[in-house]
């Protein structure tokens, strides 16, 4: 059967399509666009017009594509954006209007769904940590077959831009408030780790896109290409000179470099930050970046 499925996320809203074939999923099509949806949610918990009107015009194109390559179902979720915005039920009229419905995931599915999609990527089976950086929101789990400890932050890339980032680049003061804040958000998780690691080797795993574009960045990729993204190694190393790279530079400098996008330019170095402290505060050397994440996780429940 095939089947599509689309996330609408604080950042992005993206599009994927594809077969599903027993117990495994191949990917027919993907596709993203940058919508910001959740612009306005660290400022006042509201989505703006702007980014509405946007992420609507993307969803109807998304629905006719998925229509085009005659998919058998159509879902659509969304995550930290549409869990916190106290005017999400006039959006979600909306969306109806054009004939979807949206699940909003909680912070616990999004986890589970982030880290049942890399692991089946990526085909791991020992003790696995995902980290899923978001635009509104980062997701931390720890597991094998089952999940030991899961934890949904309100931190991401586009909150925390615009929650500690008042200068292009940041101060050096904005970024040690906002490394401050991530390491205090992770302080319960990173003791869980460190005596899960004394008795168990434990492979990290990043998805999402400052992670996948950390990766594209250190192998100075022009074009996004998904097969050299996904198993790739990224060390702590890697990421320390990515954020040097990016402190250094405005807006329109950071726009020109290899392996980064336009639309991401802006946040990429909160997300970086994010990762980074993660890194740190959790002593995690190297992480496997996964281009298969919560999207995949959301098309493998319906087979299980």
């Amino acid at each position: 059967m095939r089947a599509a499925v689309i996330d609408l996320g604080s950042n992005s809203i993206r599009l994927l399509v594809a077969d599903l074939c027993g117990d495994s999923i191949r990917t027919v099509y993907k596709n993203i666009a940058t919508t910001r949806l959740g612009r306005g949610i660290a400022q006042n918990q509201q989505l703006d017009e702007v980014s509405m009107v946007e992420t609507l015009s993307v969803l109807t194109q998304f629905k006719d594509k998925a229509a085009d390559l005659q998919c058998a179902s159509i879902t659509v979720f969304g995550t930290s954006a549409l869990r916190e915005a106290r005017n999400r039920h006039a959006f979600l009229y909306r969306v109806k209007q054009i004939g979807l419905d949206v699940d909003i995931l909680s912070g616990q599915e999004e986890a589970f769904l982030s880290f049942f999609g890399a692991r089946a990527g990526l085909k791991l089976s020992g003790m696995t940590l995902v980290f899923d950086i978001g635009g509104g929101s980062t997701e931390l789990i720890l597991g094998q077959e089952r999940i030991e400890k899961s934890e949904s932050f309100p931190m991401g890339a586009v909150r925390w831009t615009q929650r500690y980032f008042k200068t292009d680049p940041p101060s050096p003061e904005d970024i040690i408030e906002a490394q401050v804040a991530t390491s205090d958000f992770i302080s319960g998780v990173s003791g869980y780790f460190n005596e899960v690691s004394k008795r168990a080797q434990i492979t990290a795993v990043g998805v999402g896109g400052t992670l996948t574009t950390i990766s594209a960045m250190i192998q100075e990729l022009k074009v996004y290409d998904a097969q050299k993204i996904h198993g790739y190694r990224l060390s702590k190393a890697n990421v320390d000179q990515i954020f040097s790279v990016l402190l250094s530079l405005p807006i329109d400098e950071k726009r020109k470099l290899c392996g980064l996008s336009y639309h991401r330019a802006d946040i990429i170095t909160a997300g970086v930050l994010i990762a980074q402290t993660v890194m740190q505060r959790l002593g995690i050397s190297e992480v496997v970046v996964s281009d298969t994440d919560i999207m995949e996780g959301y098309l493998l429940k319906e087979i299980f």
